[in-house]
C-alpha cells in the first residue's frame, strides 16, 4: 500500500485504517486515514476528525520533532518484561472490520456522532436521585466543606426551619385510647418543648423503687390540723411537695388508668421547666436540670416531709454519697450525686459508664498523681447517666468505687493496668513486625512469594529452577513465622485485655447489681415526635413515640444507633437496683383514695365509649380498692367539664377528652 511519502503504516495502523475506511462506506483514502491517526493518535479522536471534515495536512506542526516511525519489517526491540507472564496471552479477536455490511458501518458512524469530544470525570452536581454515582464536584461547597458537612448543613437548615407553631397536638378518637392489658401509658403534653420532661417521669414510673418510695408517702398535716384521715387531707399546692405530689398521682394513673395516653398539661405545671424551644438546645443538657431540681424536691420531701418518716430518716433514692476515700460518712466534704455526665465520642478511655465513673471517683494515679482517690459512702437506689451512647442491660460498677471495697479495688485496678500496658506493648511490637518506614512488610514478602510460586519461570535452565526453588522455601519459611507471630501476639493481646477488662468483675465487688430502665432518644431533629423512650415493664420492652407505644426486642433497645450520625442518640438513661421478678412485678400500695378517683375516671372514660369498644375492657371494675368511689375525684386525674374538681386546684389533668 503506498502512502505517498509518508512511512509505511505498522500493523495496529493498518488495522485503525480499515476500521475508518469501513466507517467511511469503503471511500476512504488510506494517506488520510494515516495521516489522521497520527495527528490525533487516538482512533476515537481521528474517527471525530474526520468526521468533522479534517483531512490531516498540518500533522507535522506539534510532531515535528519526533522520530520517523518504524516500518513493518523493521526489527523490533525485544526486552524483558517484568514480571514475565505465567501464562500466553490470549489473541485478541478483531470486531472491528469491514465485513460489507453497510448497516454496521452506519451505525458505527452514527455512534461515534453522538459521543462527546472530550473524556473525564463527571463534572455533574451530586443529586440524591442519583445517590449511587459519585460525583467529583461538590454542590455549593462553602469553606471548603465536604459532602457529609453538607448533608449535615442540610439537616440542621430543615430543623431550623422547623416552626414549633404547626407541631400540633394530635387528638386521636376515643375508641383507639383504651388501653390494651398492661401496655404502658403514654404522657402527652400539649406542648412539645416539654416533651422531654414527660419522658423522664414516664421513664421514672418504671423503676419499682422509685414507685414504692412515692406510693408510700404522704405529706405532714397542715397546721391546725391534726390527724386527719389521708381521705381528707387537702393535696399541697405549693412548696416542694407539690411537685411530689403531682407525680405521685401521674404514676398511679400510669399504673391503674385504662385509657392508653394521659394529657400532663395541668399536672406539669407542678414543675419547673425550661422549655426546649430552640434545635440549639440540646435535650440532655434540660433534661438533667430538670432531672436535677426533680431529684431534691422528692429527696427532702421524702425526708423532711414524710407522715411515715416521722424520724426524718435520710433515703438514698437518687443521690449516692461520695468523697475522699479518708473522710468519714458525716464529713461536710462529702458530695451527692444523682446524674453522671458521659461525654460520648470525646475521649474514648471515658467512653462508657464505667469509665466515666472511674475518670471522676479512681483517676489513674500514672496520669493524674496528684489527683485524690474518692469513694463512695452509700449508694443510691437509682443512678442516671446523661448522653451515654454505649446502654447495657445490666452492670456492676459502684462495688469498685464502695469505701469497704477501696483496698480490693485500689489492687485490682493495680493489676488491669499492668495487663493494658502488657498489651499495649504487644500492639507496639507487632507493628515493628509487620511495618518498616511505614512500609506492610508481611505484604512486601508475599508478594515476592507470589513471583516465585506463579510467575517466575525457569526457561529450562536447571540453575535457575534450583534457585526459584531455594528462594521459594526460604520466603515460605520467612512468612509463616512472622504470620505465626502475628497469631500468637493477637491471642496474647485478646487475653490480656479480657483479663484486664473483667479484673473487676470478682465476687468480693459484685454486691450491686443495677439493672436499666429507660432510655430516652434524640433523633437529632427538633419536634415531639424526635425524642422517644424505652422503657421495660413486665419483662418487656416498649418503645414509646408521642402516643404510639410498641413492643420491641431487647437488642432494639441496646443497639439503637437513630441519631448517632447527627451526634445525637440516647442522651439520658435510668438505672436502678435489680430486684427479683415477684420484686418487680408486686403490685404498687397506692393510697386508696387516689385508686378511687382513677376508678371514678375510669368509669365515665367507659361511659364515653361505644358498646362494642366498652366491652375489648378487660377489666370495667379496675383498680381494684374498697368499693368507695369518691364523688370528686383528684383534678389532676379527671377533666374539669366532667366532674367538679375541689377547690384546691384550678386545673385538672385532662384524661377523658
Amino acid at each position: 500500500m503506498g502512502t505517498g511519502g509518508v512511512p509505511p503504516a505498522t500493523p495496529q495502523e493498518q488495522s485503525d485504517i480499515e476500521t475508518l475506511n469501513a466507517l467511511m462506506g469503503g471511500s476512504l483514502d488510506p494517506v488520510h486515514a494515516l495521516r489522521l491517526l497520527r495527528k490525533h493518535k487516538d482512533l476515537d479522536k481521528a474517527a471525530s476528525a474526520l468526521l468533522e471534515g479534517d483531512n490531516g495536512d498540518n500533522d507535522s506542526g506539534s510532531f515535528a520533532d519526533l522520530p520517523p516511525l518504524q516500518t513493518v519489517d523493521s526489527p523490533t526491540p525485544v526486552g524483558p518484561r517484568t514480571p514475565p507472564p505465567s501464562r500466553p496471552e490470549k489473541p485478541v479477536i478483531d470486531l472491528t472490520k469491514d465485513d460489507g455490511d453497510d448497516e454496521l458501518a452506519r451505525a458505527l458512524q452514527a455512534s461515534l456522532e453522538d459521543q462527546p469530544k472530550t473524556f473525564g470525570p463527571s463534572d455533574r452536581p451530586p443529586d440524591p436521585k442519583w445517590a449511587m454515582v459519585s460525583s467529583n464536584s461538590e454542590v455549593n461547597t462553602q469553606d471548603g466543606m465536604s459532602q457529609d458537612e453538607q448533608a449535615m448543613s442540610r439537616a440542621i437548615e430543615a430543623s431550623l426551619a422547623y416552626n414549633i407553631g404547626e407541631d400540633t397536638f394530635e387528638e386521636i378518637p376515643l375508641e383507639e385510647r383504651v388501653r390494651k392489658d398492661y401496655t404502658p401509658v403514654a404522657l402527652r403534653p400539649t406542648s412539645p418543648g416539654i416533651v422531654y420532661a414527660a419522658l423522664i417521669l414516664h421513664g421514672l414510673f418504671f423503676v419499682p423503687q422509685v414507685r414504692n418510695a412515692l406510693a408510700n408517702w404522704l405529706p405532714l398535716p397542715e397546721p391546725g390540723i391534726d390527724g386527719s384521715p389521708a381521705a381528707e387531707m387537702a393535696p399541697p399546692i405549693t412548696g416542694a411537695a407539690f411537685p411530689v405530689w403531682a407525680t405521685m398521682e401521674i404514676f398511679a394513673n400510669m399504673d391503674l388508668a385504662r385509657m392508653s395516653e394521659l394529657n400532663v398539661d395541668a399536672a406539669m405545671n407542678a414543675f419547673i421547666t425550661k422549655p426546649w424551644s430552640s434545635p440549639a438546645d440540646r435535650p440532655g443538657d434540660i433534661s438533667f436540670e430538670f432531672y436535677e431540681g426533680l431529684v431534691y424536691s422528692v429527696e427532702n420531701v421524702l425526708r423532711y416531709n414524710n407522715i411515715n418518716n416521722p424520724q426524718r430518716k435520710p433515703h438514698r433514692l437518687f443521690s449516692l454519697q461520695y468523697g475522699n476515700h479518708d473522710a468519714e460518712p458525716d464529713d461536710l466534704s462529702t458530695d451527692n450525686l444523682c446524674c453522671v455526665k458521659v461525654n460520648a465520642g470525646k475521649n474514648l478511655e471515658t467512653n462508657d459508664l464505667v469509665s466515666s465513673l472511674a475518670a471522676d471517683l479512681a483517676p489513674d494515679p500514672v496520669k493524674n498523681p496528684n489527683a485524690r482517690r474518692q469513694v463512695l459512702f452509700e449508694p443510691s437506689d437509682v443512678i442516671a447517666f446523661q448522653l451515654a451512647r454505649r446502654r447495657r442491660a445490666t452492670f456492676r460498677i459502684l462495688d469498685q468505687f464502695m469505701k469497704e471495697s477501696f483496698e480490693l479495688a485500689d489492687e485490682k485496678r493495680a493489676a488491669q493496668r499492668t495487663l493494658l500496658q502488657e498489651a499495649k506493648e504487644l500492639e507496639a511490637k507487632k507493628k515493628s513486625l509487620l511495618h518498616f518506614n511505614d512500609k506492610d512488610t508481611l505484604a512486601d514478602l508475599q508478594s515476592c512469594l507470589y513471583y516465585y510460586e506463579n510467575v517466575a519461570e525457569s526457561d529450562d535452565d536447571p540453575k535457575r529452577a534450583e534457585d526459584i526453588r531455594v528462594n521459594k522455601e526460604k520466603l515460605t519459611r520467612i512468612v509463616d513465622q512472622i504470620t505465626e507471630e502475628a497469631k500468637t501476639i493477637d491471642a496474647t493481646t485478646e487475653r490480656l485485655k479480657s483479663e484486664a477488662v473483667g479484673m473487676l468483675d470478682c465476687p468480693e465487688l459484685q454486691n450491686h447489681r443495677y439493672d436499666l430502665r429507660a432510655v430516652i432518644v434524640h433523633d437529632g431533629l427538633f419536634g415531639r415526635t424526635h425524642l422517644y423512650s424505652y422503657v421495660k415493664y413486665k419483662g418487656k420492652w416498649w418503645k414509646t413515640v408521642d402516643y404510639v407505644v410498641t413492643e420491641v426486642p431487647e437488642d432494639t433497645v441496646l443497639n439503637d444507633p437513630t441519631g448517632l450520625h447527627l451526634g445525637a442518640g440516647p442522651y439520658f438513661l435510668l438505672y436502678s437496683r435489680a430486684l427479683s421478678p415477684e420484686e418487680e412485678d408486686a403490685r404498687t400500695p397506692w393510697h386508696d383514695s387516689i385508686k378511687d378517683s382513677i376508678k371514678h375516671n375510669n368509669k365515665m372514660f367507659f361511659q364515653q365509649l361505644l358498646p362494642e369498644a366498652a366491652a375489648q375492657v378487660a377489666d370495667p371494675n379496675s383498680p381494684p380498692s374498697s368499693p368507695y368511689i369518691s364523688a370528686t375525684p383528684s383534678e389532676h386525674t379527671i377533666e374539669s367539664d366532667t366532674a367538679e374538681p375541689p377547690s384546691s386546684r384550678d386545673e385538672p389533668m385532662d384524661l377523658s377528652d
